[in-house]
This record gives C-alpha cells, structure tokens and sequence, in this order.
C-alpha cells in the first residue's frame, strides 16, 4: 500500500475549492518555472521523470502532437473513437490524468469491453482475466485529432501474485469526463501539459 499525506492536483484554478490558486498556477505567477508547462515520463518497471517549467527532448523521439483542451478545467479533449476488438464508442471525450493508474470509461461500456475480451467483475467493480488470455488481447486505440494512439493488449493488463488485473475500470461521472486516460496510456506516450497554451502534447517516448 502506498504511503502519502495528500495530493498536489496539477488541473486548473476552475477545480480548485474556495477560489484557491493551485500550486502550479502560484509557480507560473512567482516567476518561479520558465515556462508554463510540465512533462511526464512515466516508467514502465523504471523510473520515470516529472518536469516543471518545460519538457526534456532527451526523453522522446519524433514530433509532438499537440491537442487543444476542450475545457482548461481538467485536461480535458475531445476524442473522436475509443476503439477495442469490436467495440467502438464514437465521438466522445476524456481527460489525461496522472493521478489516476488505470484507464476509465463509462461503466457500461466497459462492461461491454470487458466481456468482450473475457474479463470478469470482481467485488470492487475491477476486472480480472486469464492470464493466459493476456498475449491474444486486442490493442485500445484512442483516436485523437484523427490520429491513433494504441495501448497494446499485452499492456492492458497488470500482473501481480499470479493475478492479471485488466486495467480498465467503469466509472460513471455524471457532469465530467467520460474517459479517462490515466497511468495506463500515459506510460505509452511522453506527455506534455502546457498551461499557457491550454493545450496537451504526446511523443514517442525513448525507452530507459
């Protein structure tokens, strides 16, 4: 179990309670970062690395694909298909969260993926499967401004003491966000939030 005293939310002053000004905001504001923008690297069994004040080039390779926010409120962007094996949702959208570990979706149709792939329910409404199921599992697909961002199937899952979790999870929020893009995806891409822009940047991240 993981040991923490609180949480450092990066969104914007919009979800901050009783008109706080949030960390990041306070940075930008004091001059404190040079730019503002932050980056993760998330690692995949390694370390990863958070950057404030700007991104590390060192850590991607290729272009990045800049996203314009739908709301600066969460990170929140339009997304025109999830897709996976057969199912597909169509226009929708999600926010890319760091601070949540798996991928969410509306728990209907996560049900739908779920059974799709042979997953099933445990009593904390997380989904389980064989592991010997794991190297035949489609691929998610996020299309994003017309582009594919893939999970590979293999990285669907989270294997631990002989389990394998399925690392999509349901969760209904009835105002906000139908998708959330969590851990999951973001260790597949080097992502990049920029405040000032009111925008989100993907890359190839270089494996460590």
């Amino acid at each position: 179990m993981g040991k923490f005293d609180g949480i450092m939310g990066l969104g914007f002053d919009g979800l901050a309670l009783g008109g706080a000004k949030t960390v990041f905001k306070n940075a930008v504001d004091q001059g404190v970062v040079s730019q503002p923008v932050f980056a993760f690297q998330m690692g995949n069994n390694a370390d990863g690395e958070l950057t404030f004040g700007g991104y590390d080039d060192s850590k991607f390779t290729g272009d990045i694909t800049w996203v314009n926010l739908a709301e600066p409120k969460y990170w929140l962007i339009d997304l025109d298909n999830v897709q996976v094996g057969s199912y597909s949702s169509g226009k929708t959208n999600g926010i890319v969260d760091s601070g949540t570990s798996l991928i969410t979706g509306p728990s209907a149709e996560i049900r739908k993926i779920a059974s799709s792939v042979g997953a099933s329910a445990n009593l904390l409404g997380q989904y389980t499967i064989d592991c010997a199921l794991v190297p035949n599992l489609p691929d998610l697909e996020f299309t994003i401004n017309g582009k594919p961002f893939k999970v590979p199937g293999k990285d669907l899952v989270i294997q631990a003491q002989g389990m394998c979790l399925f690392a999509l999870m349901g969760m209904d929020i009835p105002t906000g966000p139908k998708w959330i893009l969590g851990d999951v995806f973001m260790r597949q891409y080097y992502t990049i939030f920029d405040y000032g822009q009111e925008r989100v940047g993907f890359a190839t991240p270089i494996s460590s």
